[in-house]
């Protein structure tokens, strides 16, 4: 294979790695958008947790309540219990949307390398019309997209 031959064949390999990072990058965006959803959800719910566990510690109605009736240390301890699944689950969450922004930026590196490479592809077939229709293996049925 020459060099026209070989150039042609790496810009179309070129082309077909960029239209399939493409697709990986829209499903990777939906997946991101999904898990900081979800990650947001869970910040709210471990806020939640801990602010019941800070009211039990402070001075509000349900900790006077408990304290009277003697079961503060059992429902704090189930606060805290509680408030720290929620803070297993955030953080959970927050490092599967930290995971997939990185897979993101990975997949939008790669296809700033390959920016161009359609454009390249069709100046190298134009500026040699004579060699592609001449070859007998012609790359006429190479053109990206197709």
């Amino acid at each position: 294979m020459n060099g026209y031959d070989q150039q042609l064949k790496e810009l179309l390999a070129q082309c077909a790695r960029k239209r399939k990072l493409e697709a990986s990058a829209a499903e990777l965006r939906r997946q991101r958008d999904t898990y900081a959803a979800r990650a947001e959800e869970l910040k709210e719910a471990m806020r939640e947790e801990q602010a019941d566990v800070d009211r039990l510690e402070g001075r509000s109605l349900a900790a006077f309540f408990y304290n009277v009736v003697g079961k503060m240390d059992e429902k704090l301890t189930q606060e805290r219990q509680e408030a720290y699944a929620a803070r297993v689950r955030y953080d959970a969450a927050a490092r599967e949307l930290a995971g997939s922004e990185e897979d993101l930026a990975r997949c939008h590196a790669e296809l700033e390398e390959l920016d161009g490479c359609e454009e390249r592809y069709a100046a190298l077939l134009r500026e040699n019309p004579h060699r592609r229709s001449r070859s007998p293996g012609s790359s006429r049925h190479l053109l990206p997209g197709g």
